[in-house]
């Protein structure tokens, strides 16, 4: 069973430290997600193998919905490197172009932490009767 300990540990590494007043917006998206899962899948548990994914999934809402909100702070935007490449030593930093904005990045991350969410769940999806 995924915990709220769980997505902070998570938003941590992702760059994001959660602040106490953040435990009840966790909380809520964490149920949500949960709540998601069992009804879309027609099941009375959340197998334990898709876990992962669901923390995931909660943080990309979680993030998603602050960063809307206008209420994200603390989240560091900004990436020093954007390339290292060993050989002959060439090191790219990210200067705000405009593909690579900072917001760019956080949105795609965002993207990528909810991608492919609904064919980790559906293996376990039953017939509704």
């Amino acid at each position: 069973m995924v915990t709220r300990e769980d997505i902070i540990t998570r938003l941590t590494q992702l760059g994001y430290a959660p602040q106490e007043s953040d435990y009840p917006q966790i909380d809520f998206e964490l149920k949500q997600v949960c709540d998601y899962v069992l009804n879309y899948c027609n099941i009375t548990e959340i197998p334990e193998i898709i876990d992962y994914r669901l923390i995931d999934r909660v943080c990309a809402k979680y993030l998603f919905n602050k960063k809307q909100s206008g209420t994200l702070e603390g989240f560091d935007y900004e990436i020093a490197i954007r390339k290292i490449k060993e050989g002959d030593t060439s090191i790219d930093y990210v200067v705000g172009s405009s593909e690579d904005t900072p917001e760019n990045r956080f949105d795609s991350l965002v993207k990528a932490l909810e991608r492919g969410f609904d064919k980790w769940i559906t293996p376990w999806r039953r017939l509704r009767w």
